[in-house]
């Protein structure tokens, strides 16, 4: 028996384009943050080679008048005539390090074409006369990828097909850039069109430096500095149209909105014991989500975004050290304020940077956040929230709305089953709530407990003398149509899950018991 080689090349059809582009990022809005992050990367290299200093380097967002374009700049080191055509029609082909660059796959740049009919790069070094413009016809390109056309030529012909090339003089020999144009929108996501969503969408997942007014910012550089874990930022500048540019920071501030007030925050810091992150935490005093766009503790690599909240909204929700389920803690993530920094050579982000990759450094990073972080913020979170819900106060205000409740149905002089349903519920829950209390205060609080005690004992015979001028009810109707319903949803479900044989006997004996049949 003999074998033989079986030469071939390898054909990447054009779809693979719009896995790599259209179908990456789960919201078109994240092409905006892929270049962010690329600034950021050119930035921090002309820094460390002394082309600019930290305070000269910035990011440039610009949106225009009409709010059909975007255009975003940085004024890092550019790319020189020879390599720029090349690398920016490449995908997936950065020779970036992970452990120093934000972005390092080589996708992001096309990540614009999603939304826009062209997508323009302009880049130039210091010292040359000419700068390269690559011009990516969006709209077309969209078109050769739509799963509606048999398009059967190779990846790299068809974004050839799409892209033109040139280089232009450029009379300012010393000028050094990197810019992408999204021009002519296309479903564009809804901070192309109002210059508030961006500032938040920016304020949230770009490397922005903390406002002079957040007063723990110097204590948290200086702690993450010492971690090992920088915080890296750099100045982002917004222009809506004709009006002046403004710097965008981060949004914390000394205070957060809870219900219906403001309340001071404290800061408290976290460390990994493996040195794989650093984080801050602002936590306030009175129970309640924050509702704050900035709520929640976000995770962050080279100080860009991983992701939203969800991160550590999982972790809070669901952990791997216990066996206790603790979903409801989910909600509890939203209760603080903060950030994770994390090691770039400690985890790696996955290309979505909706996450990180699964390997044994994340698994034990996510170990961390569970027992320093997720574990102890949801159990003081959920202490304050049972005390709040048995404090004097709110048992106070939940008594007095149930007295007046029963006043309104003592005037009315005609109760029914149905109006004293609520409020014979709310007086059992009340007498279950002001028992649980009752060990938790002493002195003038735990004397207003017993007075509640008295209200509530007084308030439940009023409600029984209600009960008694009650009509008689007959609950058959009620108790007949809960059976359909049931039987319904059952059948339903026997249908699904069934063979056509089972199926038929298992209706049969419903019918028989219930006088139920499937609809």
């Amino acid at each position: 028996m003999s074998t033989v080689k079986i030469d071939f090349v390898p054909h990447f059809g054009a779809f693979v384009i719009e896995t790599l582009t259209l179908g990456m990022y789960g919201e078109s809005r994240n092409a905006i943050r892929e270049y962010v992050q690329n600034c950021r990367d050119s930035l921090l290299q002309a820094i460390d080679d002394k082309l600019i200093t930290a305070d000269q380097a910035r990011i440039d967002v610009e949106m225009d008048a009409d709010h059909n374009g975007l255009t975003i700049r940085d004024n890092g080191h550019g790319i020189r005539v020879e390599n720029a055509a090349k690398v920016l029609a490449s995908i997936g082909a950065s020779n970036k390090d992970y452990r120093r660059n934000a972005g390092f796959r080589g996708i992001g740049r096309l990540a614009g074409i999603v939304f826009c009919d062209r997508l323009i790069f302009r880049t130039k070094s210091k010292g040359q006369k000419q700068f390269t413009e690559v011009v990516i016809r969006a709209d077309e390109l969209r078109e050769k990828l739509s799963p509606e056309e048999t398009y059967a030529k190779d990846a790299a012909q068809t974004l050839a097909e799409c892209v033109d090339a040139t280089l232009q003089d450029d009379a300012d020999a010393d000028a050094h850039y990197f810019e992408v144009r999204l021009e002519g929108f296309h479903n564009p996501p809804a901070e192309c069109l109002d210059v508030e969503l961006m500032r938040t969408f920016l304020g949230q997942v770009a490397p922005l430096p903390y406002a002079a007014e957040f007063p723990f910012a110097g204590e948290i550089e200086a702690a993450a500095l010492k971690a090992g874990v920088p915080v890296e930022s750099v100045h982002l500048f917004i222009k809506d149209g004709d009006a002046a540019a403004v710097e965008l920071f981060k949004p914390y501030g000394s205070d957060v909105a809870v219900k219906r007030t403001r309340t001071p925050i404290s800061v408290s810091f976290e460390a990994s014991p493996t040195g794989k992150w650093f984080g801050w935490l602002g936590r306030k005093r009175v129970s309640g989500a924050i509702k704050e766009k900035h709520a929640g503790i976000r995770v962050r690599v080279r100080n860009i975004q991983i992701d939203d909240t969800k991160i550590i909204r999982d972790i809070f929700a669901e952990s791997r050290l216990t066996s206790n389920a603790r979903t409801s803690w989910g909600r509890f993530a939203e209760w603080y304020v903060g950030e994770i920094f994390v090691d770039p050579q400690a985890a790696i982000p996955n290309a979505r940077r909706d996450g990180f990759e699964e390997n044994q450094s994340w698994s034990t990073m996510r170990d961390e956040l569970d027992l320093q972080v997720a574990t102890p913020l949801g159990k003081l979170a959920y202490r304050t929230s049972k005390a709040d819900k048995l404090s004097p106060a709110n048992l106070t205000a939940a008594m007095d709305a149930l007295e007046a409740i029963v006043d309104q149905l003592e005037v009315d002089a005609n109760p029914t089953m149905e109006r004293l349903e609520t409020p014979l519920f709310t007086a059992s829950d009340l007498r279950s709530r002001l028992a649980s209390a009752k060990g938790l205060y002493e002195g003038d609080e735990a004397a207003q407990l017993d007075a509640l005690a008295v209200r509530l004992a007084a308030v439940q015979l009023r409600l029984e003398a209600l009960v008694a001028l009650a009509p008689a009810h007959s609950c058959d109707e009620e108790i007949g149509l809960a059976i359909e319903e049931m039987a319904q949803h059952i059948l339903r479900e026997l249908r699904d899950r069934l063979g056509p044989q089972d199926w038929l006997q298992a209706r049969s004996v419903i019918a028989n018991v219930t006088g139920v049949k499937p609809k």
